[in-house]
């Protein structure tokens, strides 16, 4: 297909309320006007643009496993007009560049009720909290979102030498944009410094926290000791300021998440489309 020949689809389509992509490789670039669109997903494509202009009825924009472009280029996302969007992710302070109204979302930028979307209750990030950039990108995302109730986290290996890459979360305004957290559910931990600091910052802050479900990466993939990364969510539960229930996990599924389903990100019927059933994986 040739550029805008998505859009047009879109625009002549006045009852589609699901728009699924897979798998393109030209470099996507969507400029979204829909009165009917409820879900927008991405997945295993090659994305340079997507504007979401005017989708008055989008809950859910979800982008997964988006191949890098050419040259170390991130993919832009623009959030113009989507007053009932609940449901962002995933995330990716590497790849992606997020644009709220006219402006570009930043590390250290000062707040603003331009680049707030209220109506955003769940969220999901990929980050590799072992590189700077990308942990302190963090906040300002969850600034941005400051309604949050369900924060899902996606921490990716870093192969590099973090030495003093590691976040000290303390160094940043966090605390104040995890207050509104109930549930927090963080995937593929190994109980690296920065993921750890993460954790504890977020245990000493959110006030009505009442579950957090730390899944530990499968052992059979990662080389870490699940005995010490155990260890290690201990005491930063110890922080805890709420009575919210923790509960820690191993992973038996592959190294960073199984596939996106694009039947999870439809089900209208599931509020949360990234949850995952606790009771099914093995308690650490």
């Amino acid at each position: 297909m040739e550029e805008g020949d998505v859009d047009a689809i879109v625009a002549r389509s006045p009852v589609l309320e699901v728009l699924s992509i897979q798998g393109s490789s030209k470099g996507l670039r969507l400029r979204l006007v829909s009165q009917s669109l409820r879900c927008v997903q991405i997945c295993g494509s090659v994305v340079e643009d997507i504007a979401v202009v005017k989708v008055p009825c989008l809950e859910r924009l979800i982008l997964h496993g988006c191949r890098d472009l050419a040259g170390g280029m991130c993919s832009r996302i623009r959030i113009l007009d989507a007053p009932n969007l609940r449901v962002v992710g995933f995330l990716e302070p590497a790849n992606h560049v997020l644009k709220i109204g006219d402006t570009i979302i930043r590390a250290g930028m000062k707040e603003s009720t331009a680049t707030i979307l209220t109506s955003v209750k769940i969220l999901s990030l990929n980050v590799r909290f072992g590189i700077r950039s990308e942990a302190e990108m963090v906040p300002r995302f969850l600034k941005c979102f400051p309604n949050v109730k369900t924060l899902h986290i996606m921490s990716g290996k870093c192969n590099q030498s973090t030495g003093t890459l590691n976040l000290k979360f303390k160094e940043v305004p966090i605390e104040s944009a995890m207050l509104g957290i109930s549930e927090m559910y963080f995937r593929e931990f190994r109980g690296d410094e920065g993921e750890v600091a993460f954790l504890k910052s977020l245990f000493k802050s959110a006030d009505v926290l009442e579950m957090a479900v730390i899944m530990m990466a499968n052992p059979s993939f990662t080389q870490f000791s699940p005995d010490d990364a155990l260890s290690k969510v201990k005491s930063a539960s110890e922080l805890s300021r709420s009575s919210g229930k923790v509960v820690v996990v191993v992973s038996g599924g592959p190294e960073g998440g199984r596939p996106w389903s694009f039947q999870k990100g439809t089900d209208f019927s599931c509020e949360d489309p990234f949850s995952v059933v606790v009771e099914n994986l093995r308690k650490a």
